[in-house]
């Protein structure tokens, strides 16, 4: 998790677009592809992660799209940005289907 604050949002949509190329079921590939273009905006509004963000602070759970999703909401609480909060809390939605279709 660590390395995660280091990396930013232009990277981790390149993480979904690889995803989303391997992507064996339709609705994983285009929830991948839903992920990726979300970060990919958030690159354009934002280079990096809000400050004061540190991911050991995100509640995990035993699922990783569910962790995701927590910390994509943890993150948009610091984001002053408008634009990025709602995009944050747009993937973390997105981050909650991954994990209902994992089920």
């Amino acid at each position: 998790m660590e390395g995660h604050a280091r990396m930013g949002f232009a990277t981790t949509a390149s993480y979904f677009e690889e995803r989303a190329a391997k992507a064996r079921h339709p609705s994983s590939r285009e929830l991948f592809k839903e992920a990726a273009s979300f970060y990919r905006q958030l690159a354009n509004v934002a280079p990096g992660f809000p400050p004061g963000w540190d991911p050991r602070k995100v509640r995990l759970h035993l699922d990783p799209w569910r962790s995701r999703a927590e910390e994509c909401r943890t993150m948009a609480e610091l984001f002053s940005d408008a634009t990025c909060r709602e995009r944050m809390m747009r993937l973390a939605d997105t981050y909650d289907r991954l994990a209902a279709l994992a089920d």
